[in-house]
């Protein structure tokens, strides 16, 4: 099994670099495809940027469904609009089994 991710194509590109499966968008047409390739894809863990989770909230949410790949939402390289961070807090929130110790 892998890692991979996707974004934008500017954002993936030193991912390849370290083996991680890339998976590289534009726009609406290309990340429905995308999402098709990685669906046939046998991936364990994928990592989706911050810019797309939030301008494709809906074409991705399905991912998000499936047990794998498990997916996690990552800064982008513009600016942090925390749905990163939110992301990671319902996780560890799931896991803890309480809010209460995630500051």
């Amino acid at each position: 099994m892998k890692i991979g991710i996707l974004g934008d194509n500017k954002s993936v590109l030193a991912f390849g670099a370290l083996g991680v499966e890339t998976f590289g968008v534009s726009n609406k047409e290309e990340l429905l495809l995308q999402i098709k390739a990685i669906k046939e894809k046998d991936l364990a863990i994928l990592l989706i940027n911050e810019d797309i989770a939030q301008n494709f909230d809906k074409e991705i949410s399905n991912l998000f469904q499936e047990t794998l790949p498990a997916c996690l939402v990552i800064p982008g390289i513009n600016k942090d609009s925390g749905k990163a961070k939110e992301g990671l807090k319902k996780i560890l929130e799931r896991a803890l089994g309480s809010e209460s110790f995630i500051n």
